[in-house]
């Protein structure tokens, strides 16, 4: 990769590489003439990169006079909160998610806490096209700190009206993979009133991630591993900005990052029914958590903003996408660990004699695959070829979807890595292996 990656949330490469402290003072300035002079919070994750990606983004702020607001090491959630203050215009979350620690990037947030929405991306596209209009040395202001954040941020989720602090006594594993959640989750813990032990607590001595960043069956073995050996309830896994949350059940198994919305779903509809939104790419368990409580599920294109804006059309109040993602209006619009760990506790300890790993088999036993394989070539090419193969397919607002006997395949451009995505749901293993061989025979011809 020579140039760094624009997406719908900000712009994103490896650092020194493809993503430099010239992209984020350029980037940061760009977003400060959109949302115009005024404070906008700064918040990062524990790369080692992160002080010099987040001073950067301060001169850019203050270039073109803007006041950077610094929160900290704190989780992505926790900087779309404190963007909807009435004396923010704006924030930035200086985190690359789940790519590895030698990534970085400008997550960017509105004041209304979105990821900047259809109108402001073309906006911004429009200015970091053009020349910066840079302050004289009248309009400098200087950078602010802000402390308490955190704190904040639980405490509004630990008073939603669907969580419960008390009852049935409940014990996690929290695996915070040396990020901001080992700030976030034992407080959101501590305010539910529940027992927790926390693994891979800081990053290594290089500045690297102690296990695979993102949160999946394949980078949770240890979490699995400290469930069983300390007995506890559930545990829960993190990516390093904080917005993603996958589970491991009592029984020590990997029952992932798409199990999180279907008992968010589950345990919200239950008491307010209602429509609810996931992507495309996300399981059938949504789905089938929904209709034990006679509700729809609708769908959108993959990425946070899009569900959103999918939930405000639908006037749905629950939302979330299968990788561990949940979004509740009651909160805020925007994916939050804490929202699904705090949803999770409320579910055991309403449902005191049922586990985790019961819940969990109370629902069809789908097969997943989540492949994602190299490439930079035109995605068109793919398409037509996957088209003569699969035949039209039932939605193309992302990629090109298809329903298939017994679930659905998703292949999309990924908007965050140089790769193409092949998610993919089936009961029938034989199913998804046939539908996998032909995407690859597919890649290879392009290639």
């Amino acid at each position: 990769m020579k140039k760094p990656i624009i997406s719908g949330s900000g712009i994103r490469g490896i650092f020194g590489e493809s993503f430099t402290v010239q992209d984020a003072c350029s980037f940061a300035a760009a977003f400060g003439e959109l949302v115009g002079p005024g404070n906008v919070v700064v918040g990062r994750d524990t790369r080692k990169s992160g002080p010099a990606v987040e001073a950067a983004v301060c001169a850019g702020l203050l270039g073109v006079g803007c006041t950077p607001v610094l929160l900290g090491i704190v989780t992505t959630p926790t900087v779309q909160l404190e963007a909807m203050d009435e004396s923010v215009c704006g924030g930035i979350a200086v985190t690359s998610s789940h790519n590895p620690g030698n990534w970085n990037a400008l997550k960017l947030i509105g004041k209304d806490g979105v990821f900047l929405r259809a109108e402001a991306r073309t906006k911004l596209a429009e200015l970091l096209a053009s020349e910066r209009k840079w302050v004289d040395y009248r309009g400098c202001t200087q950078t602010e700190i802000r402390g308490g954040s955190t704190s904040r941020h639980v405490d509004l989720v630990a008073e939603l009206p669907l969580v419960r602090k008390t009852g049935r006594k409940i014990k996690v594993v929290l695996d915070v993979t040396g990020a901001t959640a080992a700030f976030l989750a034992p407080a959101m813990m501590d305010a539910l009133n529940v027992e927790w032990e926390m693994i891979f607590a800081e990053m290594t001595p290089e500045g690297d991630f102690p296990r695979v960043a993102e949160p999946n069956r394949e980078s949770l073995s240890v979490l699995a591993e400290e469930v069983i050996k300390r007995g506890a309830d559930i545990g829960f896994g993190f990516d390093p900005d904080g917005d993603r949350l996958a589970l491991v059940d009592d029984r020590g198994r990997l029952i992932g990052e798409e199990y999180t919305i279907a008992l968010a779903l589950d345990h919200v509809l239950a008491h307010t029914p209602g429509a609810a939104v996931v992507n495309l790419s996300t399981s059938r368990l949504a789905e089938d958590a929904a209709k034990k409580h006679g509700c729809v599920v609708y769908r959108s294109p993959v990425g946070e903003v899009n569900v959103i804006e999918e939930m405000e059309k639908r006037g749905a109040d629950i939302g979330g996408e299968g990788n561990g993602g949940v979004i509740h209006r009651s909160c805020h619009l925007g994916r939050d660990s804490a929202v699904g760990m705090a949803y999770a506790i409320a579910y055991l300890r309403e449902h005191p004699g049922v586990t985790i790993s019961e819940w969990a088999d109370s629902f069809p036993a789908y097969i997943n695959i989540k492949k994602k394989v190299d490439f930079t070539g035109d995605f068109s090419r793919i398409a037509l070829l996957l088209e003569e193969q699969l035949g039209q397919p039932d939605d193309i607002t992302d990629g090109l979807w298809w329903r298939r006997g017994g679930g659905w395949v998703h292949i999309r451009p990924s908007g965050t890595e140089p790769v193409v995505r092949f998610i993919a749901e089936n009961t029938a293993q034989e199913i998804l292996d046939s539908d996998y061989a032909l995407f690859r025979k597919v890649l290879t011809c392009v290639e």
